[in-house]
């Protein structure tokens, strides 16, 4: 079995072949050979810094050891004082330090044990009538295991599709494109890019609509995302830009405090002073040159970045990363969403010939709807009513709240572009679950690209079926013959077509 394969370029069949698997997937024995010879389906980690070590790396600043050193000098020429003072500001240092990064390193942890990602597996199947989906620690996944994915799943390994139904990714967080990608069952060419591999899911990517079954082709370091962590190991650490301006201050102290040190002794001797007197005087003038509080304070102006960046639900690891972040200047990117938020949300509404305008941030269901500058309230417009209405039924993504607390609480499950038609519904009380009990979904058309719309079928109170389509302007326009202005109904003509298109 060669894990190496291009596997987007075999068909299914010789997919199963190379696999030495089937539709019906493995059996637990096969699972558990398979287990041993590929190991768990997670990255590999650095081992954990230990308290001890996470301590003493606090001590490597060369600011410190310089006051080390005049720790010692000052201990050695009788100034216990001095020497009880430079080893205050040392603890001092050190805490603060050791406190704010042993924070984040529990932080972090904390957030590991909360990802345990599961996935749907076939498995013991007898015939593909009788295959039953169990579900199972991703961890556990081995090459040649068929999972079934589906609305809001975070692809658990490399897959190579077989069956999709309206199915689309999110590919964001390893390629950096933030528009969702369909996905096909066809064999596409062997030099296509990873990007563009559309019979492929990668692990960490998410479902974001329609559902699939694939056979798993690559775990663990082996898959895309694991290249790229080995990739991570790989690269060369540097020093930071605060590492490397405090390593030349303290360079530049020890030889300032060293010259007019000897400067000082030369005088002194010349001019017939005691020679264990001024030898004295002159590491007292050394010591007398450091500024003892200089990582006092480096320390502390960055603990208050660390935790300014904590408020903001942004976890720093080690202390300098917060000077390299504000050293920043020019952020250089082809891409939009994997740089913000990731959110989409409608800001302007046409209707009845009104520009309507919906105030509000992110996912969280409150805002106001204006028109030129004004609030009005959404039931008194019927037409923006029922687009709202439609918007929320004509889809198949959810708007969950996870906690009742916390700065973001509210996230969507499916596409961000559907998300989007939820959350402005929901400003607007129109909610879906609620929608969908008066207007119960009964059918459905599914979205595709080469149709370009989505259309949903759904009884009402009136016991009458309507039809509720949404998609790209110029092909729904194509399956109207009437538009309602100031809510009369019109024929829609070409005119009218024309002039909508070019708003």
């Amino acid at each position: 079995m060669n894990e190496e394969r291009n596997w987007h370029a075999l068909e299914v069949e010789e997919v199963f072949d190379e696999l030495e698997t089937s539709r019906k997937g493995l059996s637990n024995a096969e699972v558990e050979e398979r287990f041993e010879k590929y190991g768990p389906n997670e990255l590999r980690e650095e081992e954990g810094v230990s308290k001890i070590e996470l301590l003493f790396s606090q001590l490597k600043n060369p600011l410190v050891v310089v006051l080390f050193i005049a720790s010692f000098i000052s201990i050695g020429i009788g100034e216990l004082v001095e020497a009880l003072f430079i080893g205050v500001v040392i603890v001092f240092n050190t805490g603060i330090g050791f406190f704010q990064e042993y924070k984040a390193e529990t932080a972090i942890k904390a957030l590991k044990s909360l990802a345990a990602p599961e996935a749907l597996v076939f498995r013991e199947c007898e015939d593909l009538r009788s295959c039953i989906e169990t579900r199972v620690k991703a961890r556990e996944l081995v090459p040649g295991d068929i999972i079934h994915l589906e609305v809001g799943d975070r692809v658990p390994a490399d897959t190579r599709i077989f069956d999709a139904k309206n199915l689309e990714v999110d590919e964001s967080m390893l390629t950096g494109e933030s528009t969702t990608v369909s996905k096909t069952v066809d064999q596409i060419s062997e030099t296509t890019s990873v990007a563009d591999r559309r019979n492929m899911a990668f692990a960490g990517t998410v479902v974001t609509q329609g559902r699939g079954r694939g056979v798993v082709v690559a775990t663990g370091m082996k898959s895309e995302m694991g290249k790229i962590s080995q990739l991570i190991e790989e690269t060369e650490k540097v020093e930071t830009p605060i590492q490397k301006r405090t390593a030349d201050l303290s360079r530049k102290l020890m030889l300032i405090a060293f010259a007019a040190s000897i400067t000082t002794f030369t005088i002194g001797v010349l001019r017939g002073l005691e020679l264990f007197e001024m030898f004295q005087f002159a590491l007292v003038s050394a010591i007398s040159a450091i500024p003892e509080g200089l990582p006092a304070v480096v320390t502390i102006t960055l603990a208050v970045g660390v935790n300014r960046m904590a408020e903001r639900n942004a976890i720093i690891r080690k202390l300098q990363a917060v000077d390299t972040l504000g050293t920043v200047t020019v952020i250089c990117s082809d891409k939009t969403g994997t740089l913000t938020t990731n959110q989409m949300t409608v800001k302007k509404i046409r209707v009845n010939q009104d520009i309507v305008t919906v105030i509000g941030v992110g996912y969280e269901p409150k805002g106001q709807f204006k028109i030129n500058d004004e609030v009005i309230e959404v039931d008194e417009h019927e037409s923006l009513s029922l687009i709202l209405r439609i918007g929320a039924l004509c889809n198949d993504s959810k708007l969950v709240r996870e906690e009742e607390e916390g700065d973001t609480p509210w996230k969507i499950m499916g596409d961000p572009t559907e998300g989007a038609l939820i959350v402005a519904s929901a400003k607007a009380d129109l909610v879906k679950n609620e929608l969908e009990d008066d207007f119960p979904r009964v059918d459905e058309i599914p979205f595709s690209s080469d149709r370009r719309y989505m259309a949903t079928f759904h009884d009402s109170t009136e016991g009458k079926l309507r039809v509720y389509v949404k998609g790209a302007p110029e092909t729904v326009l194509e399956l109207c013959s009437e538009v309602i202005y100031e809510e009369d109904v019109k024929k829609l003509t070409s005119d009218v077509k024309e002039e909508i298109l070019k708003i």
